[in-house]
């Protein structure tokens, strides 16, 4: 091999060891809190801040309300939001894994497609309809999806009807998102 062979190879080896150093500080510096604080995890690798956020939540007091009114009453919780937040989470996270790299409160937000399909595991189907107004609190209940500010982290999974105050819930810039009827599968 000829001294201008290796000269370029050893050119070339440098450049990426530069390359490779310089994304490595990048991410570092730029990635926010993600990869120098992650999110927390318990003994068997779930999410301890998604047990309780508002889409496990709001799943496990949507269910409760459809027993309660079908005068059902269960020694246990039949939907608790730990059993559902790692139902969700045992469906991949990889989105959330690689976007907490950034903001490790990513791991606290459920997607409305892992609130369909964890409403499937419990027998029921989220309907998705157009007009909150025409809920009726006597026999409807949903899961709503609401959110402030766009640009930001405001949004908030909410219970309909057992959560008041859904249309205000981040004042006067909330704006409902997505309505979902839960509705039992026979």
């Amino acid at each position: 091999m000829s001294v201008n062979k290796i000269m370029k190879n050893i050119n070339t080896l440098l450049r990426l060891y530069v390359f490779s150093c310089v994304t490595a500080l990048f991410c570092l510096l730029f990635s926010g809190c993600g990869i120098l604080n992650p999110a927390a995890r318990d003994s068997n690798g779930y999410y301890v801040r998604h047990f309780d956020s508002c889409g496990p939540i709001a799943m496990e007091e949507a269910i409760n309300e459809y027993y309660k009114r079908q005068g059902v009453v269960f020694l246990r919780n039949p939907a608790p939001r730990e059993e559902i937040s790692k139902g969700i989470q045992d469906d991949g996270q990889l989105s959330k894994k690689i976007l907490s790299l950034f903001d490790r409160e990513v791991v606290c937000v459920t997607w409305s497609w892992e609130m369909k399909n964890v409403a499937k595991k419990y027998g029921f189907e989220l309907v998705r309809i157009k007009d909150f107004e025409r809920l009726d609190p006597a026999k409807d209940i949903a899961l709503i999806l609401v959110y402030g500010k766009f640009f930001s982290n405001q949004w908030h999974w909410m219970c309909y009807p057992t959560d008041s105050n859904i249309e205000h819930y981040f004042g006067p810039d909330t704006k409902i998102d997505k309505v979902y009827l839960l509705k039992k599968n026979e």
